[in-house]
């Protein structure tokens, strides 16, 4: 069974920063393993503090789905099913783009990507760059 490694989880943070910095953003980044435990973070120098939460939340999102977070924050349609959690009962979760989940070469879940500095979309565009 594979985990992610530091080594890996610092690469994928090293190609979010770059993204972020061609894109002139300030970004925070979180790697969680399979449990959703950090793995790694960077805040890059001026990014929001309020991204920190954001980051790992979004991660840890991606991680208890086993899908982007981008893809979990559909709008709701009056008369259709619609995922729903309580995040009194659920903390740490955010159903916004900015996660994606880190499989390995077999399809396994071996973690999670958080980047938070920017809307939604820019962070979901960092997240899937930082693993492309």
């Amino acid at each position: 069974m594979s985990e992610i490694t530091l080594a890996a989880a610092n690469k994928l943070i090293a190609a979010g920063v770059s993204a972020a910095e061609a894109e002139g953003m300030k970004a925070v980044f979180a790697v969680l393993d399979k449990g959703a435990n950090l793995v790694a973070f960077a805040r890059m120098d001026g990014a929001w503090l309020a991204s920190n939460e954001l980051a790992v939340a979004k991660a840890r999102t991606s991680v208890m789905f086993q899908a982007p977070t981008a893809l979990l924050a559909t709008p709701l349609e009056i008369g259709k099913p619609a995922l729903h959690f309580d995040h009194v009962h659920s903390p740490g979760l955010l159903l916004v783009g900015g996660g994606v989940p880190l499989f390995d070469s077999d399809g396994v879940l071996i973690g999670g990507l958080g980047a938070s500095g920017g809307s939604p979309e820019q962070d979901d565009a960092l997240a899937r760059t930082a693993i492309a």
